[in-house]
């Protein structure tokens, strides 16, 4: 894997080519990833840090719960691995529903059967748990973990200020359609968050998905936030059914999504907003 210079003190690759965007941000005396990807990818990613650094990995910072960010935690495990505190409850719940050994070995059959140009990536998948958790926000030196949540319940941003860098993780999907459809996924909280985001000193964003990127991206993305949301709110008041919200030809133009990504975002939009209405 390669790691691209973002900043003085922070490199990361974006290619996509083998799950989320990973990163390192170089401390005086240590470094701090971020991100982990799958098995395969995740011991990738860590060999590769000695090419652009000699300081020892003493942390793994994790974005949010998704397996392309967290199944490659394995590769950390000898670090502290931190993460917002839902995160880690809902790898314990995992643990003993969709991760359990049984159903986790039917979970990899799943990945080799639909998408069998993914399946490498899983080879010796070991759940691995984050060892400190945080409510709002945990600081290293020169390094803020700030929850924020919206795509996850458990999101979170890694902020570097003295880079002006920021690693979004999935609250942004840089040029293409967002994955907004997690049960957890709350589109108000996401809305805040890019506001709050904005209002931040940021030159660089690591999306958590796509090229990097700058804080325009997140104007177009809220703009288009907010407009579905209006649309979308003003259908369920009229009486529009899910069918009809989802397929409705007014909302915003838009990225283009990857499979069914936006169809699956709207239905749980829809399911969110009309349990507010």
């Amino acid at each position: 894997m390669r790691l691209d210079k973002v900043s003085e003190r922070v490199y990361a690759n974006c290619d996509g080519e083998t799950g989320g965007n990973v990163g390192i941000i170089v401390m005086d005396d240590a470094v701090a990833a971020v991100d982990a990807q799958y098995p395969v990818s995740g011991t990738d990613f860590r060999k590769s840090i000695p090419s652009v650094t000699g300081k020892p990995v003493t942390h793994l910072l994790l974005t949010h719960i998704h397996g392309d960010h967290v199944f490659g935690n394995q590769a950390f495990e000898d670090c502290e691995i931190v993460s917002h505190t839902r995160l880690k409850e809902k790898m314990e719940e995992s643990l003993g529903t969709i991760w359990a050994p049984s159903n986790l070995e039917k979970m990899l059959e799943d990945v080799k059967k639909n998408r069998p140009e993914r399946a490498w990536l899983f080879e010796g998948l070991r759940i691995v748990l984050p060892t400190k958790t945080f409510n709002d926000r945990f600081t290293l030196p020169g390094v803020e973990m700030i929850h924020l949540g919206g795509h996850t319940d458990c999101s979170v941003v890694v902020y570097v200020p003295n880079d002006r860098v920021l690693f979004a993780g999935d609250l942004m999907f840089a040029e293409t359609f967002p994955w907004a459809g997690d049960p957890t996924a709350d589109p108000d909280t996401w809305i805040e968050a890019y506001k709050t985001i904005l209002a931040m000193d940021i030159e660089t964003v690591v999306p958590g998905h796509g090229p990097l990127c700058d804080k325009k991206e997140f104007e177009t993305q809220l703009v288009w936030f907010e407009t579905v949301r209006k649309d979308m709110k003003k259908l369920i008041q009229d009486g529009a059914s899910q069918e009809e919200a989802v397929n409705y030809d007014g909302y915003l133009d838009f990225y283009e999504s990857e499979g069914d990504r936006r169809e699956r975002s709207l239905r749980h939009w829809y399911r969110f907003w009309s349990q507010k209405e």
